[in-house]
């Protein structure tokens, strides 16, 4: 589902569920924060963490993290943050937030990925008018923002040969994804799209002018603005802790972007993502963060077969922004979408206990 609605309210999520695999079962089920109840993963809930009371310790948490784990460099003036792959067989996902976010939505996540796969790299950046990225033609449209991406994806080439996985976030899933179904890259060998459907984030648009309207001009401290943003669009706090610094102008805790000048461009954000998706020519995964109702294409599709599909409902709080609010979750499942397509016979040994029998001797 899009941003421009599932940001609007918290809503309770009960268990995992993935309609053809559950996501590294073996990994999850052996998290401490899980329990197996009747073939369904839930979460054993976790006592949240204070929020930080002193607002220069919030601060130094962001910027010592973005400091910490990625390189920053510029490209055509976008921001870009890299965590190059230690490895030559090592994937590099490149992933894009949605509207109104940044970069740092996909803090926790990154965190998560190289704690369980230290070389994998991540590159993630700031869409123009968002974050570290400025936007001085005020252009919003889809076909900017692709040759934004396509930018990116150019320097990401030009720094590695390893295989890329593109992951986008709400309007950042529609940009991968026509990227996607427009080019024949073989260096780009999956696409991952988190929580959008093209039918509903149509419909969802009617409420994004309330949603704008009604939403803080300014806080009174960095911590209000962690506070507004849990009630409102998040449920994981330590994600909350990276990410919201980033969406504010830190002497005045106004907005960095203001999605009222996006108005003009909605329209046209979300059409023909599902054939999009559909149409790119390697794996997909559609991850959602609950049982979302799919259009026709994307029926037809999963019918198929032409792409994976998993469906998040957590006993914790889990919204739009699932991989801020289950990045262990997220991490598990971009790991095992790599290893299925790349290595399946690996794959199916090492996960599901099955050794392929293709290739023996039998076909010597």
């Amino acid at each position: 589902m899009s941003s421009l609605a599932r940001g609007l309210m918290k809503q309770k999520r009960k268990d995992i569920v993935d309609n053809n695999q559950l996501p590294s079962l073996s990994e999850l089920v052996a998290d401490e924060n899980l329990k197996l109840e009747n073939g369904n993963l839930t979460s054993v809930p976790e006592p949240a963490p204070a929020v930080f009371d002193n607002a220069d310790e919030i601060w130094k948490q962001y910027h010592s993290f973005k400091e910490s784990q990625f390189t920053s460099i510029k490209v055509n003036d976008i921001q870009v943050y890299c965590r190059w792959p230690s490895k030559s067989t090592s994937p590099v996902y490149v992933m894009n937030h949605g509207a109104g976010s940044s970069s740092m939505t996909f803090a926790k996540a990154t965190e998560e990925l190289i704690t369980k796969c230290p070389d994998v790299g991540v590159v993630v950046y700031d869409m123009r008018g968002h974050g570290m990225s400025p936007n001085p033609s005020g252009d919003y449209s889809l076909n900017t923002l692709v040759a934004d991406f396509s930018d990116v994806i150019s320097f990401v080439k030009a720094n590695t040969n390893n295989s890329l996985y593109l992951v986008g976030h709400s309007l950042g899933g529609a940009v991968a994804a026509r990227y996607g179904a427009t080019t024949t890259d073989r260096q780009l060998k999956g696409l991952v799209l988190l929580d959008i459907v093209e039918e509903v984030a149509i419909k969802s648009l009617t409420s994004m002018p309330q949603f704008v309207h009604n939403r803080p001009k300014h806080f009174s401290s960095i911590t209000q603005a962690i506070h507004w943003h849990m009630e409102n669009l998040l449920h994981n706090i330590e994600s909350a802790r990276l990410s919201v610094p980033d969406l504010l102008i830190p002497d005045k805790l106004t907005w960095k972007t203001d999605l009222a000048h996006t108005q003009p461009y909605w329209s046209t954000w979300f059409e023909n993502l599902s054939s999009n998706f559909v149409n790119f020519q390697g794996p997909k995964l559609l991850v959602l963060s609950t049982h979302e109702t799919l259009d026709k294409q994307l029926m037809i599709g999963q019918m198929q077969g032409k792409f994976q599909m998993v469906a998040f409902n957590n006993s914790n709080e889990t919204g739009h922004f699932v991989h801020e609010d289950l990045p262990r979750h997220i991490a598990a499942t971009l790991l095992d979408f790599v290893k299925r397509n790349e290595n399946p016979s690996k794959f199916m040994e090492d996960e599901l206990g099955i050794k392929p029998l293709w290739g023996g001797a039998i076909h010597k």
